[in-house]
């Protein structure tokens, strides 16, 4: 046990040999920086020992200390945000949904073609709805005779014919569409044009049947088509073509010579069997005029708007047959 005599010995001698650092400061400034000094040697001499280690030992990374869990907000009583949520807020505004584009407006309609200036006159047209190919015009350069025309054929006046319609044909001239229309009947019953023209003319009775012909009694049953006349006459007038409702008619040719129209049942079979015709059936006299142009048929639909009695021959089978038809009415009693 350490007496108090020497414990107080020993602060003596400690005070005899601090004292003359202590009564020096700048003495005592140069033994604190040299112990600063060796304590970072001794620090940085622990560091590269540990690097040393950790690279011998394949370590790359020095450890790091883990980030605290994403749920420690949860667990003291903090709700997780919904980004989605968010995202609805629209804190920038609201963009409008892209908008289609209008369609763009349908092309203007282009001007019907206007009237030829060339001298052609439309006598008659044989239009057939089952294609181009049998469709007929006839057309004649001013008051001269008429031609047949398909189709694709040159015209007078260099002209082409391109289409064949119910009540008229377009022909191309230079480049350009033109038309050409068919007269028509006014409110008086006669035959008017777009411009001044004559109208086709009707040609004499031509000779009788040729002798080897068979040439039957002239008289035959009257058949009452009163209904169909009256049906007729009060539709031609705005259509046209109501002719095609009972029969379908294309020029009958013989040995190049132009001998009739051939018929055909048109839209209304029904209508073609109440007349007594059959399918094949040529037409070669209307009311005692014989067919030889095709160019009869305007003029003598002009007579027939009002009379009250047809008659008519039909070739068939090589034999003509006579038809007689009361428009007016039932037919008279023989």
């Amino acid at each position: 046990m350490i007496s108090a005599n020497s414990l107080q010995h020993a602060i003596l001698v400690l005070d005899q040999r601090l004292r003359p650092v202590f009564d020096r400061p700048e003495r005592w400034l140069q033994v604190a920086v040299r112990l600063v000094m060796v304590l970072l040697a001794l620090a940085l001499a622990h560091a590269v020992a540990s690097l040393a280690w950790s690279v011998f030992l394949g370590r790359a990374t020095l450890p790091v200390k883990p980030l605290p869990a994403a749920t420690s907000a949860n667990a003291s009583g903090g709700a997780a945000l919904d980004y989605a949520a968010i995202g609805d807020w629209h804190l920038f505004g609201r963009a409008d949904p892209p908008r289609a584009a209008a369609p763009p407006p349908p092309p203007p309609p282009s001007p019907p073609p206007p009237m030829t200036p060339l001298n052609l006159r439309l006598v008659g047209l044989f239009f057939a709805e089952q294609g181009a190919s049998a469709a007929l015009a006839l057309i004649a350069e001013g008051d001269g005779a008429e031609s047949a025309y398909r189709i694709g054929a040159a015209l007078p006046g260099g002209a082409r014919l391109e289409r064949i319609e119910r009540d008229q044909v377009v022909v191309s001239r230079q480049g350009h569409q033109e038309t050409l229309r068919l007269p028509r009947l006014d409110e008086a019953g006669t035959l008017t044009n777009s411009r001044p023209a004559s109208a086709p003319k009707l040609l004499n009775r031509a000779p009788a049947p040729s002798p080897d012909e068979a040439a039957p009694d002239a008289t035959g049953p009257v058949i009452d088509a009163s209904a169909i006349a009256d049906r007729l006459r009060g539709e031609i007038g705005a259509r046209p073509q109501a002719l095609q409702d009972v029969a379908f008619a294309s020029p009958y040719l013989r040995d190049g010579q132009f001998i009739g129209f051939r018929l055909r049942p048109g839209r209304d079979r029904q209508l073609f069997q109440q007349l007594g015709l059959s399918g094949g059936d040529v037409l070669v006299e209307v009311n005692g005029t014989r067919l030889n142009s095709p160019s009869q048929g305007l003029a003598l639909l002009q007579e027939l708007m009002s009379a009250e009695r047809l008659e008519l021959r039909i070739l068939r089978n090589g034999s003509e047959i006579p038809l007689t038809f009361s428009l007016s009415g039932a037919p008279p009693v023989r």
